[in-house]
């Protein structure tokens, strides 16, 4: 201990100072790895635009197979009044 009570190394700061220099360098490779991964904001907007594509055709598509199930529905119900109309015909002339 010196004339202020403190002890000699300070706490031991050495050896703080020694780990607080490795997790700087641990932080700043982290950093690195961040801005090489990370997305810009140019990225974001690439893939918003990809979405906004993406949904559009997702909207097409929906409306396309809506169109062919109202027309198969519609296929259908006519058939329906048709073949008993069509069996009622055969029956009288067989």
């Amino acid at each position: 201990m010196d004339m202020t009570g403190e002890p000699r190394d300070h706490g031991n700061m050495e050896a703080r100072i020694t780990r607080l220099e490795a997790d700087f360098a641990a932080m700043k490779i982290d950093i690195a790895v961040i801005r090489a991964t990370g997305a810009t904001k140019s990225d974001i907007a690439e893939v918003r635009a990809e979405v906004a594509e993406v949904r559009s055709e997702i909207r097409s598509t929906v409306a396309e197979a809506k169109s062919v199930i109202i027309m198969w529905v519609a296929g259908l119900v006519f058939l329906a009044q048709l073949v008993p109309a069509a069996v009622r015909l055969i029956e009288r002339y067989i």
